[in-house]
């Protein structure tokens, strides 16, 4: 995944590379041929955004905005979960902090940060509102309905945590640090959920 992000008025815009400038929307055969969409719900059930997918010259072009998320400010993970072990349930259930949306959606084998629904952090404003805009090519729109989006509590360290003895290098303090790291970049807690549907 190729990615370049520009810093504007606190917001985080990325797209890809190749000389294509940061908000440009290209055009041509085959622009906008798959869209889905999700509205994203805080734990309270308050509505505090939306996410739109769209397929754009053969990339996905995806669209983050926030209205306001209370009590929520600076980078967070940000991510496609599978919703696919209905024992714990379906969608986005608030009670126990979205644990329906079961873990992020990944092929096998594949770690954090290289996940198929990895996607980069949301930077929030400090009154609780984000513009993000990102283009990848992990996946495509048609194969996101049914699965949800979830915007963690914390930042997204992606994996990249250089854990060892060396002097530059960090000394895990337990195994269940390394494990949250595995699996979500110790993005901690769901703070919000959409459920992704065709647009």
């Amino acid at each position: 995944m190729r990615l370049r992000a520009t810093h504007l008025a606190g917001a985080v815009i990325a797209s890809a590379g190749l000389g294509i400038g940061a908000v440009a929307i290209s055009s041509g055969a085959g622009a906008h041929e798959n869209e889905a969409q999700a509205t994203l719900y805080s734990t309270t059930g308050l509505k505090i955004g939306k996410v739109d997918f769209s397929t754009d010259d053969g990339h996905t072009k995806v669209r983050v905005h926030l209205d306001s998320a209370p009590g929520v400010d600076a980078f967070h993970g940000f991510h496609i979960h599978a919703n696919n072990n209905s024992s714990n349930g379906d969608g986005c259930i608030a009670s126990g902090n979205f644990v329906s949306a079961d873990g992020h959606w990944k092929l096998a084998g594949e770690t954090h940060g290289h996940h198929q629904g990895d996607m980069p952090s949301v930077y929030v404003n400090g009154d609780g509102s984000a513009d993000s805009r990102f283009t990848l090519d992990r996946f495509d729109p048609a194969d996101l309905p049914g699965k949800v989006v979830i915007l963690h509590a914390g930042a997204d360290n992606f994996g990249n945590v250089p854990v060892g003895i060396a002097p530059d290098q960090y000394t895990a303090n337990g195994q269940a640090a390394l494990d949250a790291t595995a699996a979500t970049g110790n993005a901690g807690a769901r703070v919000a959920c959409g459920v992704i549907s065709e647009r």
